[in-house]
């Protein structure tokens, strides 16, 4: 549904430990700007613990890339392409709509003039459709409007990777569409959006579904496609079907077209785009974790979700190729594709 854009975030081999205990197990994924996709799973899943791993609040082991450039390794340099809105919002009660967008502003655009900013936050209030309300406080504010608002602070460093942890939870079935209409239209063919769910009532809505269980990706592709691929009659059955065996539905898929054609080809996509910045990119060791003020920095946001996560896996992933590895499975492939 959404255009292609030169946007790409790529994960390979990507684990998360809690302790001892695996959270998430070697996950691989590739998305590109113009996608919005839904990360679906029952809870306890590994949905949000794979977010902030993949949008470097909370890193894990493996390699996560934008557009090439390994994340972990250049965050400080990144993190301003990327955009998160945590479950929970938060928010000023007693501020106006405008005023928490020109404080927000003002801290994620300090070298950008005032005029500059409030053209910024007049346009992304119309972005999220809260023009009218822009005087109003937040503590008068529906569900649906305070999420936007958080929505909107996100949206004034135009980010191009945009997640969003259960933006939905709590609202009615209206609010919940008009917030998946919103994300559907800010997601351009510059920024991809990915949001985890419950929700899949408007799934249509999105151009991919990633759906998880203990920890593994059982499934990547089109929503409307994942009945079938579980034979099962809806979406909402694709959840008791997968708690039972995630590791038969796991092996399943990984022996997939899905898996060729959305996981293995899409790092090789950018490698013939860009050879020389797949090249580069894969030459570097994986980081393991993000600098200490990273860590920081968001921290509070981090303890506060691990009270709403009760992930309790009992098996490892497998060990990552090496860069030097992946690098010649990626040569080998082109040349197979060219020969």
């Amino acid at each position: 549904m959404g255009l292609v854009g030169l946007v790409q975030l790529d994960v390979r081999n990507l684990c998360v430990t809690r302790g001892d205990t695996p959270i998430v197990r070697n996950v691989s994924l590739s998305f590109r700007g113009g996608e919005l996709v839904l990360l679906l799973g029952p809870s306890g899943s590994g949905k949000s613990t794979l977010l902030r791993a993949m949008n470097g609040f909370r890193p894990g082991v493996g390699r996560v890339e934008i557009e090439g450039r390994d994340l972990y390794a250049h965050f400080d340099g990144l993190k301003r392409s990327i955009g998160y809105v945590p479950q929970d919002d938060v928010l000023h009660a007693s501020l106006t709509v405008r005023q928490v967008l020109d404080y927000a502003s003002r801290l994620r655009l300090p070298e950008t003039s005032d005029e500059a900013r409030a053209a910024r936050v007049t346009r992304v209030l119309a972005e999220v459709g809260l023009s009218d309300r822009r005087d109003v406080r937040v503590r008068h504010l529906s569900g649906g409007q305070r999420k936007r608002v958080s929505v909107a602070m996100e949206l004034l460093a135009e980010p191009k990777l945009f997640f969003l942890d259960e933006p939905t939870s709590g609202l009615d079935p209206g609010l919940e569409v008009q917030i998946m209409e919103l994300l559907r239209r800010i997601t351009t063919e510059d920024r991809f959006t990915l949001v985890t769910t419950h929700v899949v009532s408007s799934s249509t809505l999105a151009d991919l579904a990633v759906f998880m269980a203990k920890g593994r990706v059982v499934y990547v592709g089109p929503p409307g496609a994942a009945p079938e691929f579980f034979g099962v009659g809806s979406l909402a059955e694709v959840y008791s079907v997968i708690s039972r065996d995630e590791e038969r539905w796991a092996r399943r898929f990984e022996a997939s077209s899905l898996f060729r054609t959305y996981v293995l080809s899409r790092p090789l996509a950018l490698a013939e785009t860009n050879p020389s910045s797949a090249s580069s990119s894969l030459s570097s060791p994986p980081a393991t974790s993000a600098t200490s003020a990273h860590e920081d920095e968001d921290a509070h946001k981090d303890a506060h979700e691990d009270e709403h996560e009760d992930e309790h896996e009992d098996e490892e992933g497998t060990a990552a190729l090496t860069p030097e590895q992946e690098l010649a499975r990626l040569k080998a492939e082109l040349r197979s594709r060219r020969g």
